[in-house]
């Protein structure tokens, strides 16, 4: 499954030297998680954040994954909010190059199952 976001999502590596771009909220296709990918968080550039948020309250839980490059080097960033519990699931710190595409991908997950794929873009 992951390596289908992998993909999917790697999609947005063809565009670079572009204003850095929120995703804005990207949700699974049932609207059961969403992941946000904050491209200059609070204005700073080279700083960004990742959030995860599982919606719903149904024995399965949210993964993201957000993918760019740093460097030469193609990486992603994952993250999972196992519960709706209230609170969402978050990362910060410089992960992809400034400028440059990241793809963003969503899914419910629940033991080895997963569905309900979204996806989106931004711009690191």
């Amino acid at each position: 499954m992951v390596a289908g976001i992998v993909a999917m999502s790697a999609m947005g590596f063809a565009t670079q030297a572009q204003a850095s771009q929120n995703s804005g909220w990207v949700y699974t296709s049932n609207q059961s998680g969403a992941v946000y990918f904050d491209a200059d968080l609070n204005g700073y550039p080279g700083l960004e954040k990742i959030t995860v948020c599982d919606n719903k309250t149904d024995g399965r839980g949210t993964d993201a994954l957000v993918t760019g490059k740093k460097g030469d080097t193609s990486i992603g960033e994952y993250l999972n909010d196992p519960s709706n519990d209230g609170h969402c699931e978050s990362r910060t710190g410089d992960f992809f190059t400034e400028e440059t595409a990241v793809g963003v991908g969503v899914w419910e997950y629940w033991g080895d199952n997963t569905a309900h794929n979204g996806f989106g873009s931004g711009v690191a």
